[in-house]
Formats: structure tokens, sequence, C-alpha cells
């Protein structure tokens, strides 16, 4: 059964997973520092957290995009191997096959519970869930394969957000990543664009464009009441026209998110690591939920910059221990830096805004004024590349699913 709070017995030692991603690179540097007995595996034997410092043991196993039943079963043998009584998924795929075989698991697997999944891992079950308690969300349409007509019969204004329903779908035997975000600037790029995802077995979300900047509300939470809570605003994004975080800056929770935040959590009844996101309207302020990460999210290496250890307090949590007050405090104003993401950005910008994009994106100037800046900017860290743990960058260079 999937761990619930306070655990059946002490946790000795996790086999850690996903070494491909910023989420376990974060849990490596924590708990490698505070002495917590772990195991660190990659899908590939370039994944950059298994060349940290602090990865004293590490394992490859197969993907569960892949092969699920030999994902499972590699689990299963390394946990046996290192002596590992818990597993730790970090990414979507990983944490959905834990769940659906987590009878088949030889160790207690670290994820959320079912009903946590069906909520959170669904876009539309979390807005409308979300819309049910008064929080503002973009107008939304929801297209499965049985509505494939329904384009015909509704008002639509261009530009169109198409996203797929789900990040990860579980296809014959194996995790499939969805589509990304997609921008439809006619119906026959809509009509085209929703057919594809749907011939593939992915439900579709429609959603109004809204021109804005991405704030999120991130931390601990247990049975949907906040722990330790950190707020960041992002500043770039990889792909200027969306994508994940390159530059973020901590910030104040404003109140009306963190009433949206904890009235969302406690409905849910959500316990562990996750992310609120929202997207705060250029024209008037307006915040509005795009999604919940109900993991650990990609940009968690900013609270470490900030002074909040979220993968100790975590491992804390999960083993009753009392979590201090101080240990719940971080710098409001600190930049976290993904330098690849950030020079992904920069490329971007340097080809210039697209003709029909109708938000806001830099100057080629401006653009590489902000990025040779954050070199020099004091208030800016870069989370991956670290002086006393330089060599997942390079890692992060080359492994194959940079």
């Amino acid at each position: 059964m999937a761990l619930e709070l306070p655990p059946s017995r002490p946790i000795k030692k996790v086999l850690l997973l996903d070494g491909y991603s910023s989420r376990t690179l974060a849990c490596v540097r924590s708990w490698g520092r505070m002495g917590v007995e772990f195991v660190v595996g990659g899908e590939t034997r370039w994944d950059m957290s298994l060349f940290s410092r602090y990865s004293k043991q590490k394992c490859v196993y197969t993907s569960p995009k892949r092969d699920i039943s030999r994902f499972i079963s590699d689990v299963n043998s390394h946990c046996r191997q290192f002596n590992a009584d818990h597993v730790f998924p970090t990414s979507e795929a990983a944490i959905m096959a834990c769940s659906e075989h987590e009878n088949e698991l030889a160790s207690i697997p670290i994820i959320p519970r079912r009903h946590e999944i069906g909520t959170i891992f669904s876009k539309i079950n979390t807005l409308s869930m979300a819309q049910s308690l008064g929080i503002l969300i973009p107008e939304t349409v929801h297209l499965t394969s049985k509505d494939s007509g329904v384009l015909d019969t509704i008002a639509i204004k261009f530009p169109v957000v198409v996203k797929s329903e789900t990040s990860e779908v579980m296809l014959g035997g194996r995790a499939a990543t969805s589509g990304k975000t997609f921008y439809a600037f006619s119906k026959a790029e809509l009509e085209k664009e929703c057919k594809s995802r749907l011939a593939k077995g992915q439900s579709v979300l429609l959603q109004e464009f809204i021109d804005g900047y991405g704030v999120g509300v991130s931390g601990l939470f247990a049975e949907g009441q906040p722990v330790a809570l950190i707020g960041h605003r992002r500043i770039r994004e990889s792909n200027p026209m969306g994508g994940p975080s390159a530059v973020a800056e901590t910030i104040e929770i404003e109140p009306r998110l963190f009433e949206a935040t904890t009235a969302l959590m406690d409905r849910i009844g959500f316990t562990g690591p996750a992310m609120v996101e929202y997207k705060v309207d250029r024209r008037n302020g307006r915040p509005y939920l795009m999604e919940v990460n109900g993991r650990l999210w990609g940009s968690i290496l900013l609270a470490s910059a900030a002074g909040l250890d979220l993968p100790y307090l975590y491992w804390k949590m999960l083993n009753g221990m009392e979590i201090r007050d101080e240990e719940k405090r971080c710098q409001v104003g600190i930049r976290g830096r993904n330098l690849v993401g950030d020079t992904k950005c920069l490329i971007v910008c340097l080809k210039g805004k697209p003709k029909n994009w109708p938000g806001e994106m830099e100057s080629r100037g401006s653009a590489i004024k902000s990025y040779c800046g954050s070199f020099f900017d004091p208030r800016t860290k870069e989370l991956i590349l670290t002086a006393d743990d330089p060599m997942p960058f390079l890692a992060r260079l080359v492994q194959p699913n940079s």
C-alpha cells in the first residue's frame, strides 16, 4: 500500500528514482548533506543525479516509458540489492506505474494516494474542483474521442491553448508523455492538433489564452494542511511562449493565493509535496489556476537556494519527526537560475517574436542584457551548476532527455 503518515515502520533506506530530474537532484543534495540513507536510480547511466558527489550508491533501471513490467522488476531487484525498504519516484510516469503496480513492489512506494492521483494528475478534475471552490480558472473545454465534432458547435476565440488532459498516459504496458502545450491560431490548426492527440488516446483541454506570468505556491502538505510553503514568480521560461522555469524569484505569498491554495489542497486532503501553479493576467492582475503538480516540482532547487530545505523536511515529515518553525523560513528575493534553460530562452528571443504571438516577449537587446546580467546579479544563484557539486551540470549537458 502507498505510504501514509505516520509510516507503518521507520524508513531505513530509500531507492530514489528519476535521476535525470532536478527534483531528484534536490533530494540527493539535501539527503546527502544530512546523512539520509538512499540509493539514486537513473533511466540511463548519464542521468545527472548519478554524478553528484552525494550519490554514493547508484543504479540504472528500465524507464516506465519503455516497459512498465521491466521497470517494476528492475526496481524490485535494486531494492533487494541495496536493502532499500522504500522507493521514491519523482516523475508522474514513475509515480503512476508504482501506483498501478504497488502490490507487485517489494518496497513501500512514497507516492500520493490513489484518490489524490485521480484528482491532481487530471487537469480537468483539478480545474473542476477549483471552480467549485470559487477559484478563477481559464475558460476551458474538455474534449474526448466522443467529442470530435464539437469544434463546429462552440465559439472559439483565437489563439486557443491546447493541452492534453494528463501529462502521462498509460498505453500498451508503458507510460507515454503527452504532447506539449500547443497554441492554435486558426481552426485548421486546432482541428489537426486535437485529432492528433485524440487518436493517441489523450483527451484534450482547450483553454483561453492568458497573457501573464507564472506564480507558484509550493511546499509540503499533511491531509491538506500546509506544513511549509514557499512562493515564487517566474522571471524567464526556457521557452518564452510557455515552458519550464529558467529564472524564478522567491516572493511573499499573497493572501488570495494562500487562501486559494489551502482551500484546494484541503478539499483534496493532499499529503506530500506539491506545487499549485497560477498565471497572473498582465491586464488586470487576476490569478488563474493552471494546474497542480502533486509531486516535487522542477524549480524545487530554488527553495534550497533560499534556505528552505524541503526535501529534508519531507524526510522528517515521513518519519514523524518535529519540524521546527525556524526550519520553515526562507529568504524572499532570491533568484534561481537554470543556465541551460536560460540559454534556450535567449536563443528563442534572438530569433524574434513570432508573427502571431499575442503575448509579451523580450526584445533581442533586452534578452541579451538580462541573460548576461544574471551572471553578475548577487541575488541570482545557479541551481544545477554549483561550486561544491558541479558534475551534475556537466552530465545535464549530455544526458539523453536534456
